[in-house]
């Protein structure tokens, strides 16, 4: 399946602003490890996800959808290890099919199951009667992102456009 006809560039973001430690000033008590700042990156990471889907045009409400990508992590995190997570959802926020990628090449917490940082975001959205694309594309997603090549490929590129000369091959 061509996984490039679902991303489009304005969804696309190669540098997420989210850090595992924030830029503003921390105290000797902050914790990188603790419950409340992982919950914070996590809450922040699926923010910039959720105004790159909103840049499609395709999203008819960004904050329901942010709540639900949200409940959806709390659920059972969407990490998959090896520096790559796959935060998905059937909602009603979408009409059809849409992707957005993001990357952090620092990495950030993100409830991996083999407690690795996260580089590599690769979201999905689907209307709730649309199983067939989903489970499909996020097969072949999981499939492909677990060949460190493929990750080394996505972790190289510097533009919106070699993301999507990347998403080509797939």
């Amino acid at each position: 399946m061509k996984l490039r006809r679902f991303l489009r560039p304005e969804a696309i973001c190669v540098e997420l602003q989210t850090r595992a430690i924030p830029d503003e000033k921390v105290g000797d008590s902050f914790d990188p490890e603790s419950r409340q700042n992982m919950n914070r990156v996590r809450d922040s990471v699926l923010s910039e996800i959720t105004m790159l889907f909103e840049n499609t045009g395709l999203v008819s409400n960004a904050t329901r959808l942010h709540r639900d990508l949200a409940n959806r992590e709390k659920k059972a995190s969407t990490a998959i290890g090896k520096g790559v997570a796959v935060p998905h959802l059937r909602t009603l926020q979408v009409k059809s099919f849409i992707m957005a990628f993001a990357r952090s090449a620092e990495g950030v917490p993100f409830h991996a199951p083999d407690d690795e940082p996260v580089h590599l975001f690769f979201a999905m959205l689907a209307p709730p009667y649309d199983d067939r694309t989903y489970l499909k594309v996020y097969k072949d997603l999981a499939l492909l992102l677990l060949d460190p090549e493929h990750f080394e490929t996505f972790m190289q590129a510097e533009t919106p456009d070699e993301i999507l000369r990347n998403m080509e091959l797939f």
